[in-house]
């Protein structure tokens, strides 16, 4: 079953494009989750604005599964949520999961395949033994960075063998001119001048293109902005799922379900790495970077074509399936 609010209780709202649906499987289910996942995930890839779900366990051997659904826009996400197909797909897990389990719960989950900004990338290399007395300095860029107009989240990981002995930290964005107010500003300057050298030695990287392997920049070239990125690759992305749930998921209904998701994913990766993405940039170019001379009528232009293009895909699939 899952969860409605009880009476009195407001309906919550989803303002998120992601939301995260737990269930605990039993032993003896297990068979049968693994065939109930291809179903759900037919299902969600042909809902209106669907972009990509994750059916992952916490951890290796868990019986506990996490179901990830991430779509376009928030009243997408919830005219998915609410969806009579979607609640009879999971009531379905009820046998599956025994008892004491609970309701199923919808938690909004943060889309950081979502997310537009650009990044920084900062390796630092700590000198031995001194790793608090550099952790007390990054702290204060820790605050002052975080209160910068534009700032979303950082992540931090430390050295992964000895060799590789850096500290990556990774600043986001929202904007580069807000990022570069932050690495230009007084505050910032006043941190460096006060790190010890002897302590510690970083270099960094400017991280401004998602998908920078596909969309390859020259000297005086910005990269596309990361929301046409984002739909180039949705558009590509999309027939090559919809034609591996098709064709390949029956073919490996048998196979273990970690083995067939690498499979799937290797081949969607693949296509869209080599021949999809060239064709399509080569197609869509004078909209991902158009002359400035013609630029407000190359966008209108280019957002019709890739709505139309979209139009035609779910059309098509919509039709054959």
């Amino acid at each position: 079953m899952i969860a409605e609010p009880s009476a009195g209780a407001a309906e919550p709202v989803f303002l998120a494009t992601a939301i995260m649906t737990k269930v605990v499987v039993r032993d003896e289910g297990k068979r049968d989750f693994a065939a109930w996942q291809s179903s759900f995930s037919h299902l969600a890839s042909m809902a209106p604005g669907f972009v990509s779900l994750e059916i992952i366990p916490a951890f290796v051997g868990a019986s506990e599964w996490r179901i990830i659904q991430r779509f376009q826009t928030a009243s997408l996400l919830a005219q998915w949520r609410d969806a009579p197909a979607r609640v009879q797909c999971l009531a379905k897990l009820d046998s599956l999961r025994g008892t004491g389990n609970g309701d199923l719960i919808d938690e909004v989950t943060q889309d950081f395949h979502s997310l537009s900004c650009v990044t920084e990338v900062i390796a630092t290399e700590i000198e031995p033994g001194r790793e608090d007395a550099f952790q007390s300095w990054a702290e204060g860029m820790q605050t002052a960075q975080a209160s910068f107009p534009g700032y979303m989240g950082t992540l931090i990981q430390a050295p992964i063998s000895a060799d590789i002995p850096y500290w990556t930290t990774l600043v986001r964005f929202a904007m580069p001119e807000q990022l570069e107010a932050w690495l230009a500003s007084a505050e910032r300057r006043a941190l460096l001048e006060r790190s010890d050298p002897t302590v510690s030695h970083w270099k960094s990287q400017r991280l401004a293109n998602p998908f920078s392997g596909w969309f390859p920049t020259g000297p005086d070239q910005a990269p596309p902005a990361a929301w046409k990125q984002t739909c180039l690759v949705l558009l590509v992305l999309f027939p090559v799922v919809m034609l591996e749930i098709r064709f390949l998921s029956p073919l490996l209904t048998h196979v273990p379900m970690a083995i067939a998701t690498f499979i799937g994913n290797a081949i969607s990766v693949s296509l869209v790495s080599w021949p999809l993405m060239k064709v399509a940039i080569a197609l869509l170019g004078w909209w991902l970077n158009p002359d400035p001379k013609n630029r407000q009528r190359a966008e209108m232009l280019g957002l019709c074509t890739i709505a139309a293009l979209y139009a035609v895909e779910i059309i098509f699939f919509m039709l054959v399936y």
